[in-house]
């Protein structure tokens, strides 16, 4: 179940990501990133539209850049970061969001 889970998440992922997505944007309401666990990003995922989900990667992924201080837009290890924190977040669902990026994330 946690694979097809990780799955379904990985694909999600990379679909928000897609050029036909953009554009298409409603306001679903702010996120504190500070108080966001691992369960609340599961749920977000498997309820939110797929660019929302894109746009909390990428706002993750930007975060992680101003800790670490790279500047480099990588897809690789972006879409890697997508599968690592999606995977991890459905392990540890009690996690906070921020502690689980900086873990997957900055390892890369």
């Amino acid at each position: 179940m946690k694979k097809f889970l990780v799955l379904f998440l990985t694909g999600s992922l990379l679909v928000a990501l897609s050029p036909a997505e953009a554009g298409k944007k409603k306001d679903s309401g702010n996120i504190d990133f500070g108080k966001f666990t691992c369960a609340d990003f599961v749920e977000s995922v498997n309820s939110g539209s797929e660019e929302d989900i894109g746009a909390m990667l990428l706002w993750l992924d930007g975060y992680l850049s101003g800790v670490s201080g790279d500047t480099v837009l990588n897809w690789k290890t972006f879409e890697s970061f997508s599968e690592n924190i999606a995977s991890y977040c459905v392990a540890n669902e009690q996690a906070n969001l921020l502690a689980a990026a900086k873990k997957v994330g900055l390892q890369r």
